[in-house]
């Protein structure tokens, strides 16, 4: 039939083009196989796919109803029907999306019997919207938990030993400062990042004329032993959970529930093996809360000391943004009386205002910090070279070792805390020395290349540049404020230096960061990858209006990841990928008028006796505010006699449960008899547990744990619990803040954006799906 249609009297007299002919192939082949599939159901295969390619776009259903009627698309009630068996006349067999959630629910339970996965959970909120409100239907905000799992990078069983884990815990030392301190390499190191973080601000920032270094600019790139090899990480979404997970009592449930739906208990060897977990700051947090009140008291999986915690780095990057808006923010209105400041900034590229007590987006403020930082370098460029202009200096200078060793100047003369330090001990000394604006300046140039080294580090996948970051933010965290931050940064310091074995802190290290594209310069936080999927899940793939249930999210789940690359792939078999990528912005006229007040301010020139308004304060070092306070408030002591008490009490014998048992996840509460064997009896419940926030390592709390009065301790500080527990952070209201490549603009993010990406070795969890799909 194409043959014929390619020798017919009109093809022939217009010369059909190859691609022309190819695209009249794919339709003759389309008509075929409908044909076919109306022939017999068995030939519906390419039906199921084209419906799943409508549902992965976001089509509506009447879209799908009237593709299903001329014979292109399954039918919508074919992809989300739900298996019944009422009768075996009426047995119904389950829609194309329930079987492919059950296929990728199956491959998830396939890798966690390896027990070598890691995981990571966090809360997703959103509001179920009724239109018409009647009794028992009400606009309501629903809360509960997703969660997904990865095979672990170069890690293996015999490194993940819970008895080494245990005693590793057992001998390790208390934190010192010196654990925290940069060593003399490690400050020679991380002066070599900075330096080349500038360098890449240049090249990147500076123009055309500077594309002429970026060779030498990839050959330069400091590098550490923690590099993490180049490799594709494959994503496994579980099903959605409904449990709310801001409580301690939550984040148990949630790794019960999980355990439970990768039927973990089945493994023997279960609780011979630690297990990895991931996720911000609170769930972290709660999760190590759970230890501790446990400790001493309950054993086996109840106890949760089988767990490596690991900390979500994505917010760790929010809590930085948010700390260092509100201490470069300035006053308020103050205009050209404070030139260096975000606030005039804001004004000057014409942004929409910003109150600090009501701060925007996580992308908004980190764009405005970012992008007055590369205004800052390249006019300090400017500043170090002598030359008037980017064109002048692109002209002149030709030698990358001249350009290396204007960003040692720029580093030295203008981001160098010292200069700021002696500026104001010279105007204690005298009222008409220092310089106010100059020495905000130095400090945010100093604290904005932190931040943006932190981005880039983790986009290249070197541990060891992001761990030389967290060490700095051990004290900065606690100087802006941020003092949970800085506590998760002292444990997380405490426990690769000291209390995790080796291999298990190289496990680590090798898995915090994620590369789900599988190309360079990629790497991604593992938390942020969860908040990605978080984004699809409540924004594009929920239900709406009467289909909206937990139970249809718990199917969607599941299948997230595998219909956006089946979207993806659709697209580039078919031909017809028109894109949907931006170019990255074009920052260059912000570059400009940032640049051109910098000058005519002479913000980094010093101009002695410069002062601010009085309510308006200098900008406070914050790292070395977090030095005096750790330091000089015993922070270090309470740290150490926390985790001895801790030490303590895991040497006690449990009183339910062994310390390390191999097929018993489930404990007995001491108050019930004990279960028959052929039964698992569930965990101890949390609410007969404290979650009190006084310290958890003090005797009477740990107690009253397994007293009479449990129920009333929890009462007394639930209120209290979540006041402490909660600071308050940046949000994430749209697809640019949870963006895997944030140095892009992108209205939906798609990981195969080249041809190279259809090779087998690139399309990794889509192809996998796809088979299933077809086995099906």
């Amino acid at each position: 039939l194409h043959q014929d249609i390619r020798k017919s009297t009109g093809q022939v007299r217009y010369r059909i083009s190859e691609a022309r002919s190819q695209s009249k192939q794919l339709v003759v082949v389309s008509a075929l196989v409908s044909c076919l599939s109306e022939h017999s159901r068995q030939n519906n295969i390419f039906k199921r796919i084209y419906g799943l390619y409508l549902y992965a776009c976001g089509a509506q259903r009447q879209v799908v109803t009237i593709l299903n009627h001329v014979g292109i698309a399954e039918s919508y009630a074919g992809l989300t029907a739900k298996a019944t068996n009422k009768t075996l006349e009426q047995k119904r067999k389950s829609g194309t999306l329930t079987q492919l959630s059950e296929s990728m629910r199956k491959e998830a339970r396939i890798l966690g019997a390896t027990a070598v996965f890691g995981q990571v959970y966090d809360n997703i909120n959103f509001a179920e919207k009724v239109a018409e409100q009647t009794i028992g239907k009400t606009t309501t905000i629903e809360n509960g938990t997703c969660a997904t799992i990865w095979p672990l990078h170069n890690a293996s069983l015999e490194d993940m030993k819970l008895k080494d884990f245990a005693k590793s815990f057992d001998a390790a030392r208390p934190l010192k400062l010196e654990d925290i301190d940069h060593t003399t390499e490690e400050a020679r190191l991380f002066k070599q990042c900075l330096q080349h973080c500038i360098l890449r601000i240049i090249v990147t920032h500076g123009g055309e004329g500077f594309k002429k270094f970026e060779s030498k600019l990839r050959e330069t790139l400091p590098t550490t032993p923690q590099q993490i090899s180049l490799h594709k990480t494959p994503l496994h979404p579980l099903p959605a959970m409904k449990i709310d997970e801001s409580t301690i009592v939550g984040n148990a449930e949630v790794d019960e529930a999980i355990v439970e739906e990768l039927q973990l208990k089945n493994n023997p060897t279960f609780m011979e093996h630690v297990r990895i977990i991931a996720g911000d700051q609170l769930s972290i947090d709660r999760l190590r809360s759970i230890s501790r009140l446990r400790a001493g008291h309950v054993g086996g999986y109840a106890g949760f000391g089988w767990g490596v915690w690991m900390p979500g780095l994505f917010h760790g990057k929010m809590a930085d943004m948010h700390g260092f808006f509100v201490t470069h923010w300035g006053k308020p209105q103050c205009g050209t009386r404070n030139p260096g400041s975000l606030n005039y900034h804001n004004t000057l590229l014409r942004h929409l205002p910003i109150t600090v007590t009501s701060l925007p987006n996580f992308r908004t403020c980190r764009d405005l910090v970012f992008v007055s930082l590369y205004a800052r370098v390249l006019h300090c460029l400017l500043q170090v070279s002598g030359y008037p202009s980017l064109s002048v200096y692109v002209k002149r200078v030709d030698s990358w070792d001249t350009l290396e060793r204007h960003a040692q100047d720029i580093l030295s003369k203008y981001a160098n805390p010292s200069l700021c330090h002696e500026l104001r001990q010279n105007r204690i000394d005298d009222e008409a020395s220092g310089d106010m604006v100059f020495e905000n300046a130095v400090l945010f140039l100093r604290d904005a290349l932190i931040s943006r080294e932190f981005t880039d580090s983790i986009k290249s996948g070197d541990s060891g540049r992001v761990l030389l970051v967290l060490k700095l933010w051990a004290y900065a965290f606690r100087g802006s404020g941020r003092t949970k931050y800085a506590h998760e940064m002292l444990m997380l310091i405490h426990n690769i230096k000291n209390v995790w074995p080796p291999k298990i802190t190289e496990i680590v290290l090798n898995n915090w960061l994620l590369n789900p594209t599988g190309k360079a310069n990629s790497f991604v936080e593992v938390d942020l990858v969860q908040e990605h999927m978080n984004f699809w899940i409540k924004t594009f793939y929920k239900a709406h209006g009467t289909n909206s249930s937990w139970e249809w999210l718990a199917v969607i789940s599941p299948c997230v990841d595998a219909l956006r690359r089946l979207a993806s792939t659709m697209k580039k078999v078919i031909g017809t990928d028109i894109g949907t990528r931006h170019a990255p912005p074009d920052l260059t006229r912000d570059i400009k008028v940032l640049m051109k007040s910098l000058d005519d301010h002479r913000v980094y020139s010093v101009v002695a006796g410069r002062r601010l308004d009085d309510d308006d304060p200098p900008v406070v070092d914050i790292i070395s505010e977090g030095m005096a306070k750790t330091w000089g408030e015993s922070v270090i002591a309470d740290f150490n006699r926390g985790f001895v008490k801790l030490q303590e009490r895991r040497r006690m014998r449990p009183v339910v449960g062994a310390a390390n048992t191999s097929n018993s996840p489930h404990l007995t509460h001491p108050q019930h008899s004990p279960p028959s064997s052929n039964h698992s009896s569930p965990a101890p419940s949390l609410s007969r547990q404290s979650e009190s926030l006084a310290d958890p390592f003090e005797d009477d709390v740990g107690d009253a744990a397994c007293g009479e009065d449990e129920d009333d301790l929890l009462r007394l500080h639930e209120s209290s619990e979540t006041e402490e527990n909660e600071e308050e952070t940046l949000t994430l209201s749209s697809l640019d803040d949870v963006a895997l490549d944030m140095d892009n603009v992108e209205e939906v993010v798609d990981d195969m954006d080249n041809e190279d990406d259809l090779d087998d070795d690139e399309t990794g969890l889509y192809s996998l799906s796809l088979d299933h799909l077809v086995s099906i």
